[in-house]
């Protein structure tokens, strides 16, 4: 079912997307944001209300449309790569063209924190990797789909790209915006074609990022392209052959976990779980080493301290906080001439003025459908 806050998340991607000028990225997201928004007006009893919905709808498909033009004009009025519909061949264009692979540097001892992660990470996925024959001793599967979830900056990202690091395999970093926009008309194949890449590497970690919006729970009645993309990545999921040799892992990170099609959470597909919660506070205290350890800090500023008022702060939130603690003394610098260390008041000051970007609600609606489907 649809909701105005996702709704309002998708429009909001495209509208900045627009902004700064990344119109192949906008499209989707104004497509999205209308389906959704259609949704919405089929439920409203409401004649009046319903009315302005649907229009408001078709504005934003108006505004996606806009984006090819833009796009094109930006581009010097040529036809890009991202307009082609396989009129070069038809397979249309490379997938090389799009998809960004990765070696990725960070491994799981640069992420603070996080130890019952690592850990269930190591078991469901990088033993088995690393100790093929026992995996084949045990039946145990090699390679699989996992889903990482939580609130925002939480680290799922590093996490994957830690994953990929571990296991010596190629990383595939492609987001819902990437996949639906290029070569309109052929998303399918566009799936079809990141698998196919996939498999030629001898290890191989796709990385999807916001993967709800590519994966949505379907609704009935309507053609979308959303409902011909869902059942293609299920497919290709399933039809992996595990036992080739050639390991795949699909690593899905998301902050909405219950708006993913509960079909992709099936065996074989993202059976496997892991909740990416808010830093505990080894973990804050590791991230305010790596965070401020290097500035100059003054006498009065105690980590131990900082832990304890940082409860309930995102790692997101601990970069943010020692970025604004620098900004104070640096300005005071520039305008006084005088230099001065970052002191306990400045990093106070910051706390009070930027409460935790998750709430105490938002962490107990992740930890109950953690509690429901782990």
């Amino acid at each position: 079912m649809a909701t105005f806050a996702t709704f309002k998340r998708l429009k909001d991607k495209g509208v900045a997307a627009m902004k700064f000028g990344d119109y192949v990225a906008a499209k989707p997201y104004l497509i999205q944001a209308a389906e959704c928004m259609i949704e919405l007006a089929e439920e409203n009893k409401d004649p009046q209300q319903r009315a302005d919905q649907e229009a408001y709808a078709r504005e934003l498909i108006e505004l996606a449309k806009s984006c090819d033009a833009k796009a094109r004009k930006q581009s010097g009025g040529t036809r890009s790569k991202s307009d082609r519909v396989g009129n070069d061949d038809e397979e249309g264009a490379d997938a090389s063209d799009w998809i960004v692979r990765d070696r990725p540097n960070i491994r799981f001892d640069d992420i603070a924190g996080l130890d019952d992660v690592k850990q269930e990470i190591y078991l469901k996925m990088i033993y088995p990797f690393a100790h093929p024959e026992l995996a084949q001793h045990f039946g145990i599967d090699v390679g699989g789909g996992v889903l990482l979830f939580g609130p925002p900056g939480t680290g799922k990202t590093m996490i994957a790209k830690a994953v990929a690091c571990e296991l010596d395999a190629t990383m595939f970093v492609i987001s819902p915006a990437q996949m639906m926009s290029k070569w309109v008309g052929e998303a399918e194949q566009n799936v079809r074609k990141l698998f196919e890449a996939a498999k030629e590497e001898e290890k191989a970690v796709i990385f999807m990022d916001e993967c709800e919006a590519l994966v949505p729970k379907r609704r009935g009645g309507g053609s979308t392209v959303m409902q011909r993309v869902v059942p293609q990545i299920l497919q290709e999921l399933e039809g992996f052959d595990r036992k080739s040799g050639r390991a795949l892992m699909f690593l899905g990170a998301t902050n909405e976990p219950w708006q993913i099609d509960p079909a992709m959470m099936r065996p074989g597909r993202l059976d496997a779980k892991v909740y990416v919660p808010l830093p505990d506070a080894a973990a804050r205290f590791r991230l305010l080493e790596i965070y401020m350890g290097k500035r100059p800090l003054g006498e009065d500023v105690d980590f131990a301290e900082l832990v304890e008022r940082t409860q309930g702060y995102s790692g997101a939130d601990m970069r943010a906080i020692a970025s604004r603690a620098a900004t104070l003394p640096f300005l005071e610098s520039v305008r006084t001439g005088e230099t001065r260390k970052i002191s306990r008041a400045d990093i106070l000051q910051v706390l009070e003025d930027m409460p935790p970007s998750v709430s105490p609600k938002d962490v107990h609606k992740y930890e109950e459908w953690a509690a429901l489907t782990t």
